[in-house]
């Protein structure tokens, strides 16, 4: 295994997720992307990619296994109409998608 820091992008199917991918790539680092979707607007430049649903614990510790920096970005957005008539829902799912990816890149001991 290379000795490169390995940083997962959580949302890095979206617009700034897939850009922060490109942009570490670009630094050396070792990426690994992870989404509920493929990227919108371009392929993935990450070195690897992952379909998971993060409001799932072991989605959560599948994602965050053997990394060592996560920036966390994944959020559930829907469009307008749903976020102006859902916000219990987006509440629950941003809740539970920020508070497993914390606990599960603490038990996998992801360094940042």
């Amino acid at each position: 295994m290379s000795d490169k820091t390995r940083v997962l992008v959580t949302g890095a199917g979206g617009f700034i997720g897939n850009h922060l991918v490109d942009y570490l790539k670009a630094r050396g680092y070792w990426v690994r992307g992870v989404d509920i979707k493929e990227p919108e607007f371009s392929d993935s430049n990450a070195d690897e990619f992952e379909l998971l649903d993060l409001r799932l614990w072991d989605a959560c510790l599948q994602a965050t296994r053997g990394v060592d920096h996560v920036y966390a970005l994944a959020a559930d957005m829907g469009g307008m109409g749903f976020i102006s008539r859902f916000h219990g829902t987006i509440l629950r799912n941003n809740g539970l998608i920020d508070l497993h990816t914390i606990e599960a890149a603490r038990v996998n001991g992801v360094a940042r």
